[in-house]
């Protein structure tokens, strides 16, 4: 994979992970795009996520990361905070090539945290499982020395996830959400990852 599109797949886990955290905490419209994938539509801003994706644009990773730590409040929404800082350190280490395995270690120490407050009680249709999973894909297609166990990492969070997408639909603050796209686009990207693993040679 190319830098180009190294760097354009990290730039959209930002936005990712903006709307995957105001789906469950502020409320997002989900509805199916014209490729039949899910695409979400933003209600109410983010601050600290549009702070720290200011910064990330900047190329100013050591301040975007000090926003996300100064938004931690130890409760069960930090999941989003670390999903965050974790993305920031996914683009620092497309950017910075002579210590990347460094920078994607340290971004699956922070998706590690962001796993430990996962809830599938709380997750609805499991919005940051997806999160995770496309962090830890990206972290396979950096890294060099752990490709295979991120790769699977990912395949394993992807399968865990498609037992909450049976059903028509999801009801969320009261508004309904269909989740055939949601299913589809899960679908779509474990075909994706299981093609990579295959051509990475992982077992």
């Amino acid at each position: 994979m190319g830098n180009r599109v190294h760097i354009l797949r990290i730039a959209g886990l930002v936005g990712l992970v903006i709307a995957a955290g105001l789906l469950l905490f502020w409320g997002y419209h989900v509805r199916a795009g014209g490729n039949g994938q899910a695409t979400m539509t933003q209600l109410e801003p983010h601050d600290f996520g549009s702070q720290m994706h200011n910064y990330i644009k900047q190329g100013r990773y050591d301040d975007a990361v000090q926003v996300g730590l100064h938004a931690l409040q130890n409760q069960s929404s930090d999941e989003i905070v670390y999903q965050e800082i974790a993305v920031v350190y996914l683009m620092r280490a497309q950017k910075e090539p002579e210590q990347r395995e460094r920078w994607v270690s340290t971004a699956i120490s922070y998706i590690d945290k962001s796993l430990s407050l996962n809830s599938k009680d709380k997750d609805a249709a499991g919005v940051h499982l997806l999160q995770d999973a496309l962090s830890l894909e990206s972290a396979g297609d950096l890294s060099t020395n752990e490709r295979c166990s991120y790769y699977g990492r990912a395949r394993k969070l992807l399968e865990d996830r498609a037992p909450l997408l049976q059903g028509d639909q999801l009801t969320l603050a009261g508004k309904t959400f269909p989740l055939e796209p949601l299913r589809k686009e899960n679908e779509k990207v474990l075909t994706g990852l299981k093609d990579k693993a295959t051509k990475a040679g992982c077992k």
